[in-house]
C-alpha cells in the first residue's frame, strides 16, 4: 500500500478507497458515464470495482483515493510507483518515486481550469508524501492533446512517448527540482482546451488508464 492519506491543500480532499459495496457502487455508476466509458474503458459492474479497489489497497502498485473540490466529489485518483508499473522500463525510477491516474468524474466540474490546478496541488503532495522521490509521472494517451498541455501547464514536462499493451502513451515526468510552490491563490480559470470530452480524466488514453500503466 503506498499512502494512507493525501494531505491536499483546500479547495481538494482526499479520502482513501478500501473496495466496500458503496464505493464499488460508486465507481460502478461513475465509470459508467459516457465520457469516461469513451476513455477509461473500465464500465466495470460494482462487484468487480470492488475487488479492484482492495486489490490496489492490498497492493504494492496503487492507492485509491475520492478526491473532493469545496465537498463535492470531484476525480477518483490511483497513486501507483511507476518502478512496479508498465512504465518501469523506459526511465531509471527509484523505489520512492510516485505516478498518478486520474478521472474528473463530475462532468460539470471540467472545462474551468481545475484540472491544472488539481494536478499542480497532487504533484507538490505527492512529493511530500514521499520524501525520497526524486520523480512524479503520468502517462496519457499521445492523442490526447489536451490532457498533455494540462500535465505540461502543471509543470509535468514530456520525455518521451512509450507503447504499453493498452495505449502509446505520452509519459510526462516533473523532477523534484522543478516542482513549482503553491500559488497564493490558485487560478482556476477555464482554458478553452479543457473541455469535458477531451480532457475530463487524465493521466491515461484519450484517457483510457489501467492501474498499472
Amino acid at each position: 500500500m503506498i499512502a494512507d492519506r493525501l494531505d491536499l491543500p483546500t479547495p481538494w480532499a482526499a479520502r482513501p478507497l478500501s473496495g466496500t459495496v458503496e464505493e464499488g457502487r460508486r465507481l460502478s455508476r461513475w465509470m459508467g458515464q459516457e465520457y469516461l466509458v469513451e476513455t477509461w474503458d473500465q464500465a466495470w459492474p460494482p462487484e468487480r470495482w470492488s475487488e479492484e479497489l482492495r486489490r490496489l489497497r492490498e497492493s504494492r502498485e496503487g492507492g485509491p483515493f475520492l478526491i473532493t473540490y469545496e465537498g463535492r466529489h470531484f476525480a477518483y485518483v490511483e497513486v501507483y510507483r511507476p518502478l512496479y508499473s508498465n512504465i518501469a522500463a523506459f526511465q531509471p525510477w527509484s523505489r520512492h518515486d510516485l505516478g498518478f491516474h486520474l478521472a474528473i468524474v463530475d462532468r460539470a466540474l471540467t472545462g474551468r481550469g481545475l484540472g491544472t490546478a488539481f494536478v499542480s496541488d497532487l504533484v507538490r503532495t505527492l512529493f511530500r508524501c514521499s520524501p525520497g522521490a526524486e520523480r512524479v509521472a503520468a502517462e496519457p494517451d499521445v492523442r490526447n492533446l489536451a490532457c498533455r498541455r494540462v500535465m505540461e501547464r502543471a509543470g509535468m514536462s514530456w520525455v518521451r512517448t512509450v507503447r504499453l499493451p493498452h495505449k502509446e502513451a505520452a509519459l510526462h515526468v516533473c523532477p523534484r527540482s522543478r516542482v513549482r510552490p503553491a500559488p497564493e491563490r490558485p487560478d482556476v480559470a477555464a482554458p478553452l482546451d479543457e473541455r469535458p470530452d477531451v480532457a475530463a480524466p487524465l493521466g491515461e488514453r484519450p484517457e483510457a488508464r489501467h492501474p498499472a500503466v
